[in-house]
């Protein structure tokens, strides 16, 4: 069984084929873990949330594990606090952070109130964690989309639907702390402690401004992999390195995609992170559909989703 993990696609459907295109193709069990916000702001947030509900109930060969992000979270609460009738609160925390694309899609539906309640038991049933039997330079490996609990263990089966502090914590909690001012994100006054001692942790949830798609914390030892979808969406075409971390005995793979349905660069870490040379990456982009058209020419397909008010 070969194990990968994937962050923060925002509703990115052309990375989400690229990457589903690549795992069918591997010659050998696959397990896919999604670690949250997979949905909101990108236009395919609706139809690929759909697609993953479909792989977890059996369609296609790649096993998926869905983990929860805030906008996960999020979604779920609008779901519960949604009062009778075709209405969502517009001040949601959901609504206001990219969730008008799936509601948008939901009032359009003659099946409304039933896909509302369907969407809503789903969410309510993800997980907010994993943690891997791999060991990772000696340590824990560990999946969750923003914080590794103060008690891991403990909260090993909390699910969406629990809804207490330590999923909002888990799926919410960043590095800095920032005072709120009333325009821009603030001053940063501290730090969270994301990591935890003994654990290798793998997190998303922040955009990550390093062109190679993801972060290593040397410090309190976790990788941020999310290479920044939800920024991409709103016109940054410079964020176009999406990783997909392979999940091994002893080290982490790092393969990037890009837009065009392409695998740009890689890397390997096994306690020193080192670049993948060009015949490697071209194993693995072997594995990828890359849609040639009837001129023989790779389809260049982005998505390119600026939203104009």
């Amino acid at each position: 069984m070969r194990k990968f993990i994937v962050s923060d696609l925002h509703g990115n459907g052309e990375v989400y084929d690229s990457i589903m295109a690549y795992l069918e193709n591997i010659d050998d069990e696959v397990e896919l873990y999604i670690n949250g916000d997979l949905i909101d702001r990108g236009l395919n947030s609706f139809r690929i949330f759909e697609d993953v509900i479909e792989r977890i109930n059996g369609k296609g060969k790649v096993k998926i594990n869905y983990l929860a992000g805030n906008h996960e979270l999020s979604m779920y609460q609008a779901l519960l606090d949604r009062q009778t009738g075709r209405v969502f609160d517009r001040n949601s925390r959901w609504m206001r952070n990219g969730g008008w694309v799936i509601e948008g899609e939901l009032d359009m539906r003659d099946d409304f109130e039933e896909k509302c309640e369907e969407f809503k038991d789903f969410l309510a049933d993800l997980k907010i964690c994993h943690e891997f039997e791999e060991m990772i330079n000696k340590n824990k490996l560990y999946l969750v989309h923003a914080q590794i609990p103060e008690y891991p263990k403990e909260v090993a089966n909390l699910k969406i639907g629990d809804n207490n502090r330590d999923v909002f914590d888990a799926v919410w909690t960043r590095s800095e702390i920032r005072v709120p001012v009333l325009f821009g994100l603030g001053d940063v006054i501290g730090r969270n402690r994301i990591g935890k001692e003994g654990y290798l942790g793998i997190i998303g949830h922040t955009p990550t401004t390093n062109p190679i798609g993801f972060n290593y914390d040397d410090i309190e030892n976790y990788f941020n992999i999310d290479g920044g979808c939800s920024i991409y969406c709103f016109g940054h075409f410079e964020f176009d390195h999406v990783p997909l971390v392979e999940v091994g005995d002893y080290y982490l793979k790092f393969l990037i995609f890009n837009h065009n349905n392409e695998i740009i660069d890689g890397y390997f870490y096994d306690g020193e992170l080192v670049k993948l040379s060009e015949i490697d990456l071209n194993k693995e982009r072997s594995y990828i559909n890359h849609d040639y058209d009837n001129n023989g020419l790779k389809n260049k397909r982005l998505i390119k989703e600026l939203y104009v008010d």
